[in-house]
């Protein structure tokens, strides 16, 4: 257990770091301007204690935090080892959707965390589960996807009762938020696909659908949460451009099986046949971190506007600030959305102009081009 605190205390420390030096990103200046529950939250914290980088990613931190320690303790429902339950928990917490989810604000580590404290209390506390049921079908209409789950689930089990307890829940869910499923196949299968690669790397991905179909054949709660999530997202891709965001934090939560699977698969062979198995975990755990590795460097050595969108507001904010300039207009809303987070405030004092492509700034009074730098090297010409 000793090692496993340690390794914690060590991973978040670095994410605490590494969010302390992202700055604040497209979606998450929009959502911060959005009428969502989480904004509430959000909104609340940065009062607290003050509008920077770290008070925007605390709640999501707060919540991966808490997301680990319940994957511990569903966990040890599914393996046996005290060893398997620490690596299930480490290979969950590396997965490359759920660092993105923890270091960002944004709505996943939130369905994460709130379908991993309902499975919990399933597990353990069933009857509040049920009370949680129902309080989730006005929170988010991404938990559509855990009724229709449900309601499978409960077909399986020929429960006939938490069947129409589900489809009851599930019906308050699809009415309240109005959501509509429709459209022309436009392509959108492989853009998911892709997605989906980002979220768990590629390889890991494979022998996750893997793992998962492989478990058919004696599937639980867990199984059917992920699976059927993942199954119905691709298939409304074909119909429709989907929020991966309503879907990826049911299907990412299933690394447990994946690792049971694999564990099944190694144990009962003869040691002198466990070598290949011995040489795929060490491949797909070193794919895994190198993807990450990948994940971390890219925001510095891609010019890609995925990742430069967290690396330049704040340079352009502090450079203004040491101009005793404060009251600004942008040609990029987006952009003096990010300022104005960071202090600036709305005025036509200032009017900065930001080339998206170059990442050229000029900022210009009445009319004249006082300054012009890149934000990359933010050298004043």
């Amino acid at each position: 257990m000793k090692k496993l605190i340690s390794f914690f205390i060590f991973f978040y420390i670095f994410l605490f770091s590494y969010a302390y030096f992202m700055d604040i990103g497209t979606l998450e200046v929009k959502y911060l301007h959005q009428n969502y529950p989480i904004t509430y939250i959000e909104n609340l914290f940065l009062s607290l204690f003050g509008y920077n980088n770290i008070s925007l990613r605390l709640p999501s931190l707060i919540l991966s935090i808490i997301s680990v320690f319940l994957y511990y303790q569903i966990s040890k429902r599914y393996l046996k080892s005290t060893k398997d339950i620490y690596l299930s928990v480490i290979i969950f917490a590396l997965m490359p959707g759920f660092i993105i989810a923890s270091l960002l604000f944004n709505k996943s580590i939130y369905i994460i965390f709130l379908v991993l404290f309902f499975i919990y209390l399933f597990l353990y506390y069933r009857f509040l589960s049920y009370i949680i049921l129902i309080v989730y079908t006005i929170v988010d209409y991404s938990f559509f996807t855990l009724y229709l789950s449900l309601i499978f689930y409960s077909i399986y089990k020929k429960d006939t009762k938490f069947l129409i307890f589900s489809i009851i829940l599930f019906m308050i869910n699809a009415n309240y938020f109005n959501y509509t499923i429709g459209g022309k196949p436009k392509g959108h299968f492989i853009d998911v696909l892709l997605i989906y690669f980002s979220i768990f790397s590629p390889f890991v991905f494979i022998y996750f659908v893997y793992a998962l179909v492989k478990s058919m054949k004696k599937p639980t709660l867990l199984w059917f949460i992920s699976s059927i999530s993942l199954l119905f997202s691709i298939l409304l891709s074909f119909r429709q451009k989907i929020k991966i965001d309503d879907f990826a934090p049911f299907v990412i939560i299933s690394v447990v099986f994946m690792l049971a699977v694999f564990l099944k698969d190694y144990k009962i062979r003869l040691k002198p046949f466990r070598k290949f198995y011995k040489q795929l975990f060490l491949f797909l755990f070193l794919s895994l971190s190198l993807f990450d590795i990948v994940l971390f460097v890219s925001p510095y050595i891609l010019n890609n506007k995925i990742f430069t969108q967290f690396n330049y507001s704040k340079n352009i904010y502090i450079f203004c600030k040491t101009k005793y300039i404060n009251y600004i207009k942008c040609n990029n809303h987006t952009l003096c959305q990010k300022l104005y987070f960071y202090g600036l405030k709305q005025g036509n004092d200032y009017f900065i102009n930001f080339d998206n492509k170059t990442k050229k700034v000029s900022i210009s009074h009445n009319n004249k081009v006082l300054y012009n730098f890149y934000v990359s090297k933010l050298n004043k010409k």
